[in-house]
């Protein structure tokens, strides 16, 4: 049975850079983590590391990859899902200003 989202995801459209990575674009973002459309997507339980661009700042993150989903083949572009471990107050309160100011919260209310 599906069960409710704990937090409620916003369509943004944000910059993520990981290490050694070129940048890739959220899909949807919350205080729990974030989707993300990628060539490649990493296979879960990868630990990742990283900055998201939420207004003019770039806010450091810890996550993990907790699922992918590729369109056809490995070489593909895909989406991947990634829960944050690591993030700092600062990065909670700025992304809730960002999100008042933005708006656009996703009707899926169900994993």
């Amino acid at each position: 049975m599906l069960q409710p989202r704990k937090v409620p995801r916003f369509a943004h459209r944000l910059t993520v850079r990981l290490r050694g990575m070129l940048p890739i674009y959220t899909h949807d973002v919350s205080e729990g983590g974030f989707c993300a459309e990628m060539l490649q997507p990493m296979k879960p339980g990868t630990a990742v590391q990283g900055s998201i661009a939420v207004g003019d700042q770039e806010l450091p993150f810890q996550g993990e990859i907790v699922w992918t989903q590729r369109t056809a083949g490995d070489r593909v572009r895909g989406r991947c899902g990634v829960r944050f471990t690591n993030i700092t107050e600062d990065f909670r309160m700025r992304l809730q200003e960002y999100r008042k100011m933005q708006g656009k919260r996703l009707v899926r209310w169900y994993t």
